[in-house]
């Protein structure tokens, strides 16, 4: 089929990671990178500025560090979100300033 559905349109390797961190991590279990790695057979290069990216782009429930000679990722709640612009506390902050 030349066209795909919304469905089954080609994931990124972001995409692909953020799932696997979604669907396989158990919360509060670190990790290290050469895990993922070898999970998802993105390379360690990939992997680490996948991690850096969700790191800055200030995604919920997401902690990535270095641990001795390791860098280590894990979850802290079910799901890993992209942390909301516009939510009712800002609003609340806002009227308090």
């Amino acid at each position: 089929m030349a066209s795909e559905t919304a469905d089954k349109a080609p994931r990124t390797g972001f995409e692909k990671i953020l799932d696997y961190f979604n669907k396989n991590l158990e919360i509060n279990h670190p990790v290290a990178i050469a895990e993922v790695v070898e999970k998802t057979g993105f390379s360690w290069s990939f992997v680490k500025k996948t991690l850096k990216k969700l790191q800055e782009e200030e995604y919920c429930g997401f902690h990535f560090e270095k641990s001795g000679n390791t860098w280590i990722v894990w979850k802290d709640r079910e799901k890993i979100l992209k942390k909301l612009d516009d939510t009712c506390s800002q609003f609340l902050k806002e009227e308090e300033k």
